[in-house]
């Protein structure tokens, strides 16, 4: 099949090979979702507890809350500081109203991409507000660059940018084609080569898949790229990704079903319960719990009989007749009802290692300073390594300008390709400028800091940058002078 389908235009029989064998490893990206989208975790749940009742799987699942989602929301806030890094910005080539004179001012690259790209307007807000998140969670899924064909046709069409998430991928030759099915409609599947974009739809007889639509993009390439990361393994239609975050997932997927343990552990053992000494049957049903109509039982009609008895409410006044010793009844015990003592160790234990595994998902990120509770700041957890965090964010935000310069340079062949060549068309591109170093620590942690190097009596100059660093970060007036 592979030979075959190496062809870069894709055709009816290469897409029925494909639906009938597709390639689909979107695992990664669905463990995600239940951290980004808060989707709940059963086939996670439900590998760990494979011979659970289905009442207990009923429980935990209407029961359940993603609590875990700040965690990934937390990460989420700290990525978008990159954005604002001093030194992280799109350098748009410096142009004279003679280069690319055949293209308006007003219609140029940089102002089509600054002002007026989606509804975000800039590729940077793009980038930030909508494609940052699907780079943390879907390595592999696809990003697709495509323009309606104006009404008017002397307007410049107006690209904008799809993301193909990788559950819907069933088959990807990198940089040459794609075929996904419907989001919606699972019997519809759609392609995407160097020539046209397709839809397959089931033949009547339902035995293939046949041409239901087809638009040529005219672009002479794909229209699109993988998304990326870290490179897991070269593969003959291309790469295989994993998300620079894939590290958390372990630790939040063992602290998802601890946690849900942790609940169903309160439940029975936390929670009060009382036990009432008492021997007041059901006067309907004689304390049998059933009635016998037609020589047959059926339930007892009093609506407050249980099992024969009627149970009292620990909020009533509880009634104790005096035992008639006499005919052999014993006496009621002094008081007549109290609680169960139940352990409490076990769900203390749970807690405590929920706290932790919340950690080190963190740390396995570097992103350890997020996490402020009381385990993150005792002998437990990993000092924080500013290195090691600067690599992470430093990685992520050349991703970043990666996607961001491919996005560019599609958008111009979609523009301005009938006019220019491949390389005229780069030249008008920007190229993202990436800082060493990210300014993403809190004050109170370099408060920490100050102190730690304080006690460990460093060298003045450095406490004085030191403390530059907490006065710029808490009172930036005083540096600027405003």
């Amino acid at each position: 099949m592979e030979s075959e389908n190496k062809h870069k235009v894709i055709d009816a029989a290469i897409v029925n090979d494909i639906i009938r064998h597709p390639h689909l490893e979107a695992e990664e990206y669905e463990n995600f979702l239940y951290y980004s989208d808060g989707e709940y975790p059963k086939e996670l749940i439900d590998r760990v507890r494979p011979n659970e009742h289905e009442v207990v799987k009923k429980y935990r699942k209407e029961t359940y809350q993603p609590v875990f989602c700040e965690i990934f929301d937390r990460v989420m806030n700290a990525l978008n500081k990159i954005q604002r890094a001093d030194g992280f910005y799109l350098k748009y080539p410096t142009l004279s109203e003679s280069d690319f004179s055949k293209i308006a001012v007003d219609e140029r690259l940089e102002n089509y991409l600054t002002y007026h790209f989606t509804a975000s307007k800039s590729l940077m807000n793009w980038a930030f507000q909508v494609c940052l998140k699907q780079y943390v969670i879907d390595a592999n899924g696809v990003i697709i660059i495509w323009a309606e064909q104006p009404e008017d046709a002397t307007e410049y069409k107006k690209p904008k940018p799809f993301i193909i998430n990788s559950d819907r991928i069933i088959y990807h030759y990198e940089g040459n084609s794609i075929v996904y099915r419907d989001d919606e409609d699972k019997t519809t599947y759609y392609s995407i080569d160097n020539e046209s974009w397709c839809k397959w739809e089931r033949s009547k007889r339902g035995l293939t898949y046949v041409l239901a639509e087809q638009v040529f993009h005219g672009l002479r390439m794909f229209p699109g790229f993988t998304i990326g990361g870290i490179v897991e393994e070269e593969e003959e239609l291309g790469r295989e990704y994993q998300s620079r975050f894939k590290g958390m997932l372990p630790w939040l997927n063992v602290a998802t079903i601890e946690f849900s343990d942790l609940r169903a552990e309160i439940t029975q053992h936390i929670h009060s319960t009382i036990w009432i000494y008492q021997d007041e049957q059901c006067p309907s049903c004689n304390g049998v719990g059933y009635l016998v109509r037609d020589n047959e039982k059926v339930p007892c009609t009093n609506g407050r009989c249980k099992g024969g008895q009627i149970p009292t409410s620990p909020y009533e006044t509880i009634r104790v007749r005096p035992a008639k010793t006499t005919m052999g009844e014993v006496p009621a015990p002094t008081p007549p009802m109290g609680f169960i003592q139940k352990q409490t160790e076990i769900a203390e234990l749970q807690d405590r290692r929920i706290n932790e595994m919340r950690y080190k998902s963190l740390a396995a990120i570097n992103m350890q300073f997020l996490e402020t509770s009381p385990v993150a700041q005792s002998g437990v957890a990993k000092a924080y390594d500013r290195d090691e965090t600067n690599n992470t964010f430093y990685g992520v935000a050349t991703d970043m300008g990666q996607i961001m310069e491919k996005v560019s340079f599609l958008v111009a062949k979609w523009r301005y390709g009938a006019l220019y060549s491949d390389a005229e068309l780069k030249a008008m591109c920007p190229i993202c400028v990436i800082p060493n170093t990210f300014d993403i620590l809190g004050s109170n942690l370099i408060v920490q800091e100050i102190k730690t190097a304080k006690d460990s009596t460093l060298n003045d100059a450095v406490l004085s940058e030191m403390e530059l660093e907490f006065i710029k970060k808490r009172f930036p007036a005083i540096v600027t002078g405003k």
